[in-house]
């Protein structure tokens, strides 16, 4: 029986950098969409933000080779503080996220889509993230 092959967790060079471009390529479409929406809203924007930044963190973290236990951009960025100086205004700054939508609640609430203004600090505060990120890969990874 031949086995397929999958392009996740086996090899973890390959593997950080798949989640990491994978981040920056929604973050770059963030940044086209906010000064030209088109047919997509506030909301889906605010999502593929969120999940951009994410995925950045990830990435960075996997270069490290840690797997983080948290999911939320803060508790991915706060876990990974032995293996970087971390930037207190990334967590100050998540605030700008959470205020949409709530974690880990039980109760199930609604996501406020942010208006557009508040959409612009967003992804604002996530291309910081990604600069916090790039800065602070792990320099023993090779960069493609």
């Amino acid at each position: 029986m031949v086995m397929k092959e999958t392009k996740f967790w086996q090899d973890q060079e390959k593997d950080w950098k798949f989640y990491f471009d994978e981040g920056k390529s929604y973050l770059k479409t963030c940044n086209k969409l906010i000064n030209k929406k088109g047919v997509f809203d506030n909301e889906f924007i605010y999502n593929l933000a969120v999940l951009a930044g994410e995925r950045i963190t990830l990435g960075m973290l996997l270069s490290y080779n840690y797997i983080p236990a948290s999911t939320s951009l803060s508790g991915m960025l706060k876990e990974g503080k032995e293996l970087y100086p971390l930037a207190t205004e990334l967590i100050v700054g998540a605030r700008i996220i959470n205020r949409f939508q709530a974690f880990c609640s039980l109760d199930v609430v609604p996501l406020t889509a942010p208006k557009d203004d508040e959409l612009i600090e967003v992804v604002k505060y996530i291309n910081s993230v990604d600069a916090f990120c790039s800065e602070h890969l792990n320099q023993e990874v090779s960069v493609i």
